[in-house]
């Protein structure tokens, strides 16, 4: 199995770190409320504590004020404002039940190639709802990060230290027809038609859409606890797709990330 990108890798990108405060149970959109909470008590035991309230602090206390009560509504505000950009769920409020969890990248790739699929997957587990992230080209699996149903292979094999999780996950995903069922939903097979260009998108927002779909059947790897799936052709031969464990999890503007990781994917070093 490849590896991530080295520590002194000169393409770092910065956009997608967040700021958090690192407290576990607190979601980073927490932030403003809870800084405008701390800034009105504050206020509050300032003015309590002030013999004399003239006119220079009353005023300045009244715009700190506003300021402390827009942060703690900035929260709502936003939700309400802007749907597109819907809240990321914590790592544990995505974990599905019966899974494991798996980072593989696939053998014999260039390290430009691997560095690129290991970035592309934190941004998409960072910056949207995904459980996982898979990546498969011209019938190969590529990449798989996240919660996984492992499956054996047909033959019965099972999950040892000397046939790793990996492995598994490759020659199950392989045997069982995958990459034909995900190349069908992103539109890229089955049909006799020119193949997709990146970013055209098939979005699976319930379980009944998913069981219709024939999914949990052909994808051998998709645990049900699985109920939103977005995959998406890459061009050149390769399909992404992400999944969620909640319903309708993915807002435009995380539609919109899986999109542009598509694209940008499409561009692998070959």
């Amino acid at each position: 199995m490849g590896t991530s990108a080295a520590d002194d890798d000169a393409d770092f990108d910065i956009s997608v770190f967040q700021f958090t405060l690192g407290i576990p149970g607190i979601p980073d959109e927490q932030i403003p409320r809870i800084l405008g909470s701390v800034t009105c008590a504050l206020l509050a035991l300032n003015h309590v504590a002030s013999d004399v309230v003239d006119g220079a602090q009353a005023r300045s206390e009244l715009v700190a004020a506003i300021l402390g009560a827009t942060c703690i509504a900035l929260p709502t505000l936003n939700r309400m404002i802007n749907f597109n950009n819907s809240s990321i769920l914590s790592q544990a409020e995505r974990t599905v039940p019966d899974t494991r969890e798996v980072f593989f990248l696939a053998d014999g790739e260039a390290e430009a190639t691997l560095r690129e699929l290991a970035w592309v997957s934190f941004a998409l587990l960072k910056n949207t709802n995904s459980s996982f992230v898979l990546f498969a080209k011209d019938g190969r699996l590529m990449l798989a990060r996240g919660s996984f149903k492992v499956p054996g292979l047909l033959q019965g094999i099972p999950v040892t230290e000397n046939y790793p999780v990996d492995t598994v996950l490759e020659k199950s995903f392989e045997m069982t027809g995958g990459f034909e069922a995900l190349n069908r939903l992103a539109g890229g097979g089955g049909g006799g038609g020119e193949r997709p260009a990146a970013s055209e998108a098939a979005v699976l927002e319930t379980k009944g859409a998913i069981e219709g779909a024939m999914l949990y059947r052909d994808l051998c790897f998709l645990a049900k606890g699985i109920e939103t799936v977005v995959a998406c052709a890459s061009g050149g031969g390769g399909v992404l797709v992400v999944g969620a464990n909640k319903a309708k999890a993915f807002s435009k503007g995380q539609q919109t990330w899986i999109a542009s990781a598509a694209r940008k994917l499409a561009t692998l070093p070959t």
